[in-house]
């Protein structure tokens, strides 16, 4: 009697598991305590299933699998193997299981697991948004696993508590022992594995779904003359500041015209405070300053200008309808509230090319090659 032959998908997608198990060198069984709920089922999904992708949850474990045993680098027979493992983590984006990925394009692993694995990891952190550990890396990734792997721990808890009971026969004891030690060591496996696995997590949705913004990679800005919160993302502050902490920030809804043409009627202002500080540790220089004047959040852009005995400063309006004024710097300092160090742009400014073709043809228009039009924002 003559098999019926496989599915084109499935073929190919157990051709797919099979050389990745072989090259992260990991057997069939070897992978199970890697699996979590699906340890018993690697046979089915490389045997019977036909769909072109994997399921989320499975690409995910799967995948968690091959990064958690990781191979020794091709050079490895010239080193130790402490050696080999050590090189191998601590270049993480370099890491063997980026290089298995990268090596298996062909059989196209990013639809079959790595978008499915990274839709698994997202709908966690979508689901942890708001986690009161959001901005606690080490507690929130605690909050990650025992969400991806819910009653893990819970288990590990309750088997070191775990004592026999009197009507249990000496035999019973010893199975029941045997049997729960081993799953005890593979939980503690998983929820390792699962640390190790989210910084890879990480660099691939990075680099596959860029424009997602976890939310626990944004923080909640106040507006200081508005009852609303904004969201901003972290990766920004860091980046263009160089802020780790972010109790100083806050954000200013521009409600005069004296910077107009800079920061104009209706933009958000993004304000590094100096309540907290005090003079000897700030640096003041030329820029955009937000001043407490006569008890009203101001915008004006400051000019130091240092002379034997004192520092004047020049208080400048850039909308040159306002006059200037000076002051000496001791008399300015209780009045500064902070400085300004970003602004979003209200998009009213903005000067919107004018048609008059009802469908204009973007390729073809000559108005979109002029090159003196110039958007202000």
């Amino acid at each position: 009697m003559k098999r019926p032959k496989k599915n084109a998908f499935n073929k190919a997608s157990a051709e797919l598991l099979l050389k990745m198990l072989k090259s992260a060198q990991i057997s069939k069984f070897q992978c199970k305590p890697y699996l979590f709920n699906h340890k018993n089922s690697l046979d089915s999904y490389l045997y019977k299933y036909s769909s072109p992708s994997f399921p989320a949850s499975f690409s995910y474990f799967f995948l968690n699998a091959i990064a958690s045993h990781k191979p020794l680098p091709d050079n490895s027979r010239s080193k130790s193997k402490k050696y080999a493992y050590l090189e191998d983590f601590t270049k993480i984006e370099k890491n063997s299981f980026h290089k298995i990925l990268n090596k298996y394009e062909n059989l196209d692993v990013k639809n079959k697991l790595i978008l499915p694995c990274l839709e698994h990891h997202c709908s966690i952190l979508i689901k942890l948004s708001n986690s009161r550990f959001i901005h606690d890396e080490k507690n929130f990734l605690e909050e990650y696993i025992d969400e991806m792997i819910p009653g893990v721990r819970e288990y590990l808890e309750e088997y070191e508590n775990w004592e026999p009971t009197d009507e249990e026969d000496i035999n019973g004891i010893v199975r029941e022992s045997v049997s729960e030690a081993i799953k005890s060591v593979n939980s503690k496996i998983l929820i390792e594995s699962l640390k190790n696995f989210y910084p890879h997590l990480e660099i691939l949705r990075k680099k596959y779904m860029p424009n997602f913004i976890a939310p626990n990679e944004t923080f909640r800005l106040p507006v200081v003359n508005s009852d609303e919160k904004i969201l901003f993302s972290k990766d920004f502050v860091k980046r263009n500041l160089d802020l780790n902490k972010y109790d100083d920030l806050i954000l200013f809804n521009v409600t005069e015209d004296n910077m107009q043409g800079t920061i104009n009627f209706g933009d958000l202002a993004l304000i590094i405070k100096f309540h907290n500080k005090k003079i000897n540790e700030v640096a003041f220089k030329n820029g955009i300053y937000a001043l407490n004047l006569k008890g009203k959040i101001s915008i004006r852009r400051l000019q130091f200008l240092e002379l034997p005995k004192k520092t004047v400063v020049h208080i400048i309006s850039d909308n040159k309808k306002y006059r200037d004024d000076e002051i000496d710097f001791f008399e300015l300092l209780p009045m500064i509230y902070g400085e300004v160090v970003w602004r979003s742009n209200n998009f009213k400014d903005i000067e919107f090319l004018k048609h008059n073709m009802s469908e204009p043809n973007l390729f073809l228009s000559k108005e979109f090659l002029e090159t003196d039009k110039k958007e202000i924002a």
